[in-house]
């Protein structure tokens, strides 16, 4: 376990109390540590290169990584990298000292790269010898249980950190309870920011970067709703329930995401918000801006037309794989939703509801028994001259009134 040592550095107590302020502001964590290191050196630590590594929560990043050199061009920027999740560990990292330290719940390893006491047990030793280091300090900070999450392959708050000097004498053993000294602080700030992403990261992943957004911002009563403007799109992949029917579960989840993948990403770069997937589908919705009304739904319909294309693409990619294949009907409709928290006291959604919502989704509903993978309704159309064509008029379960629906000008498909 890290140890809790007193402490009586005059330096290191400035630097600590300059961390705890740091926890609140908002700087990025690649320059608290360019800051850091920056303030080492000023205190007389012959500090040139150093690294924080932090575990992570997000659904494609493990770990994030924090880098300072003093060589650098900009030194007081610092660099940040994320590493993907891997089963497979490369040679290189399994003989490193990190590894060694994390395997072994090693706190502390210091290294002398030259003169006497020269150690180079592990081969990126002797890559910082070549690039000129002297000496070779790193730690871990997080205790026990951390150090037993990392060895298990789980994701921890643990932090791992190294540290180097070109110096020809190194680090002194001052300068090592100094840095010992601040560890704790600096890994506690970074967290603090950290905490922060994750939270953001985590909303984005799950509802969204409009609703994430909203939520961190604290609306998150219940009942705490607006009415907006929207383009509304409702998409579903056809044929999933035969499909499911002849596939494992791992082979329809793995499907999914494929499909979701190509579907999803034409809706996020004409400015979409995926809010909620529903089993094989999803809705999202286009908000309007007054005065860009037409263009929103313009938009709307490129990201529809898009994805379908992607799916047809996809589809003839699992085809030739000798897997089923899944096609996609969509629906678009405009109108004015509640957009807000609707749930129980303690299971909240925010979501969109109203009318609205309901008829787009009758319309998806009509796709296959009217030939078109895409159906608009005629608040939408009316905004799109000349780039739709009238399918029918018709009622719609559970709504008032007779409807015309429409479809694209040109269809990506002719009708079955």
């Amino acid at each position: 376990m890290y140890e809790n040592r007193p402490v009586t550095d005059p330096r290191a107590m400035e630097l600590i109390q300059w961390l705890v302020h740091q926890s609140w502001e908002k700087a990025p964590n690649e320059q608290l540590v360019a800051a850091t290191a920056e303030r080492l050196v000023a205190a007389g630590v012959p500090l040139d290169r150093c690294r924080v590594a932090m575990y992570t929560l997000h659904p494609e990043t493990g770990s994030l990584m924090f880098d300072w050199d003093r060589a650098d061009n900009r030194p007081e920027v610092g660099l940040r990298h994320e590493i993907a999740y891997s089963k497979d560990e490369s040679a290189e990292w399994k003989a490193s000292p990190l590894r060694h330290m994390m395997a072994t719940g090693t706190m502390r390893m210091r290294r002398r790269l030259t003169g006497p006491e020269t150690e180079l047990d592990f081969p990126a030793l002797a890559d910082f010898r070549d690039e000129g280091f002297t000496d070779y300090y790193a730690c871990m900070f997080g205790g026990p249980e951390a150090l037993r999450l990392i060895r298990e392959g789980e994701r921890s708050c643990g932090a791992i950190l190294r540290w180097s000097s070109r110096h020809p004498g190194g680090f002194s053993d001052k300068d090592i309870a100094f840095i010992d000294a601040i560890v704790p602080a600096l890994t506690s700030a970074i967290q603090a920011h950290l905490d922060q992403e994750i939270a953001r990261n985590l909303l984005d992943a799950y509802v969204g970067p409009l609703v994430g957004g909203r939520i961190l911002k604290g609306e998150i009563r219940r009942g705490m709703a607006e009415s907006i403007n929207a383009a509304l799109m409702i998409a579903d992949l056809t044929d999933f329930t035969s499909v499911s029917e002849i596939v494992s579960k791992e082979a329809m989840v793995s499907a999914l995401n494929r499909y979701f993948d190509v579907m999803l990403e034409p809706v996020h770069e004409a400015g979409g918000q995926v809010l909620k997937f529903l089993g094989d589908g999803f809705l999202a919705i286009f908000p309007l801006e007054r005065g860009r009304e037409a263009e929103t739904a313009g938009k709307a319909l490129e990201a529809a037309s898009a994805a379908l294309a992607a799916v047809d693409e996809l589809a003839e990619t699992e085809a030739d794989l000798e897997r089923p294949a899944m096609g996609l009907n969509v629906a678009l409709h405009l109108g004015e939703v509640m957009f807000g928290n609707v749930g129980s006291r303690n299971r909240l959604d925010f979501t969109v509801i109203g009318p609205a919502v309901n008829e787009a989704s009758r319309m998806e509903s009509l796709c296959r028994s009217l030939g078109t993978d895409i159906i608009l309704s005629e608040t939408i159309a009316s905004l799109l001259p000349g780039k739709t064509r009238l399918l029918t008029r018709t009622e719609l379960r559970g709504v008032k009134g007779e409807r015309a629906l429409y479809a694209p000008a040109d269809p990506l498909k002719a009708p079955e």
